[in-house]
């Protein structure tokens, strides 16, 4: 690759101006002799948190000219292999040969994991403690897996979801008002648009008859670039693996097993086997597109003996998606809490008793509560008093076998706390959660 390309690249982003985004609330803390990952769904808004970041690394006095970014998905740099990726560095200090010996210099890299090979170089990176990197992708594999290994232990990743309600309404500039009455009445009239709209940042700006076309779009992108084209020595069948994709997307929030979606599409006359499905249903997880939850159990033989439930990385995207009408609200809603929960670092599991009473999400808690865990359900509305009823009954009764000590109802609107057979329940509306900084 020639340098000059490089250089050109190097300064044309140094002298530009940051284009405007939204403060992310994901934070970024540099790790000694480490890289940092931004990974996630694509669309999330990865890039733009590269940009806050170096938003805060020029108010904090960083020059500039010690700021390498490069964008690797610039069409200046097709065909680049990673024999060319030295040049990078070639070419920022044939720039500014008096930084190499004394400055820090940051090097961030967009969709470097394009690059066959790039772990290498930024190996190479890492041995000079002044040179400090950060990344993003759009694959899990910057988690895990051989990636990981090829970093060897130097590499720590973040996930950015996509907007959180607290983020959302910083977007509409919605003050984070619970307290007062008009504060609580618009922030209501935002919980019921972000179940709609749901948290691509790129639909904030549109109308609303756009967002239906371009999740769809988004879906189309996704599929092709981080699973066709990413697994090409697969050689999916893309009719089967859209089928799979949209039994899946229509069971969102719903109990799923690979072999009975294969009893089904099977009847269409498709060939292939349930290993193939199993190998799907990994890229999807691996593109951030959807993610399964286990039985909540001690035991490796029960959970994999349960079902698995299915969630969506955006709950709009699924609506979009999803054949038919859709997904309902209510299952919407679910799928928020559970995007949610694993922002907040959770991994949650359901719970469903013997007397068939289900709990949607049981959680351990963090270090500082080790050892105890969190029911919560997702109930929309409690107006029916059947559903109010049943939804109580089902913590009441998980708790007593759980032994659980922090137990939430979270609704559209209801707001109480109660006690039922010596179980503490708060009933929360999402709003009040969703911009809570405790659970």
């Amino acid at each position: 690759m020639n340098i000059e390309t490089f250089k050109e690249i190097i300064l044309n982003f140094q002298k530009e101006s940051l284009p405007e985004f939204t403060p992310r609330s994901l934070e970024i803390q540099e790790i000694a002799n480490m890289s940092i990952a931004i990974t996630g769904v694509r669309r999330a808004g990865k890039t733009y948190r590269t940009f806050q970041y170096i938003h805060t690394l020029l108010k904090n006095g960083v020059s500039p000219e010690n700021i390498c970014r490069i964008q690797f998905n610039d069409f200046r740099l097709r065909g680049l292999t990673s024999d060319g990726l030295s040049g990078i560095e070639a070419a920022y200090y044939s720039l500014y040969p008096d930084k190499q010996k004394t400055d820090v210099v940051y090097y961030i890299f967009d969709e470097i994991h394009r690059i066959s090979g790039w772990e290498e170089f930024i190996l190479y990176l890492l041995d000079t403690p002044r040179k400090k990197v950060l990344i993003t992708g759009s694959t899990s594999k910057l988690l895990t897996g051989d990636i990981a290994s090829a970093l060897r232990g130097k590499n720590f990743s973040l996930v950015q979801f996509p907007f959180s309600f607290a983020e959302f309404i910083r977007y509409y500039k919605v003050d984070n008002d619970t307290v007062s009455s008009n504060g609580k009445a618009y922030v209501r009239s935002m919980m019921n648009r972000y179940l709609k709209q749901g948290g691509f940042p790129g639909l904030l700006s549109l109308p609303d008859n756009m967002h239906v076309p371009l999740l769809q779009n988004y879906t189309e992108t996704m599929l092709l670039k981080d699973i066709i084209e990413a697994h090409s020595d697969d050689h999916i069948n893309i009719n089967t693996f859209s089928d799979f994709y949209q039994a899946l997307i229509a069971r969102t929030a719903c109990p799923m097993t690979v072999n009975k979606i294969a009893v089904t599409l099977k009847k269409k006359e498709s060939k292939f086997s349930n290993e193939t499905l199993y190998r799907y249903l990994d890229y999807l997880k691996e593109s951030f597109m959807l993610y399964t939850v286990e039985f909540y159990s001690n035991s490796e033989k029960i959970r994999l003996a349960n079902y698995r439930k299915i969630y969506s990385i955006d709950w709009a995207l699924a609506d979009a998606i999803a054949p038919g009408s859709g997904i309902d609200i209510t299952r919407r809603f679910e799928n928020l809490i559970f995007i949610e929960l694993l922002r907040r670092g959770y991994k949650p599991y359901y719970f469903k008793t013997k007397e068939g009473f289900e709990i949607d999400f049981v959680i351990t808690m963090k270090s500082s509560d080790s050892g105890k865990t969190m029911l919560i359900q997702c109930c929309y509305s409690l107006a029916d008093e059947d559903v109010r009823e049943r939804e109580i009954r089902a913590i009441t009764k998980s708790a007593e076998f759980l032994k659980s000590e922090k137990n939430l109802i979270i609704t559209m609107d209801s707001d109480e706390v109660i006690t039922e057979n010596k179980t503490i329940i708060h009933i929360i509306p999402a709003w009040k959660w969703l911009l809570s900084e405790k659970d």
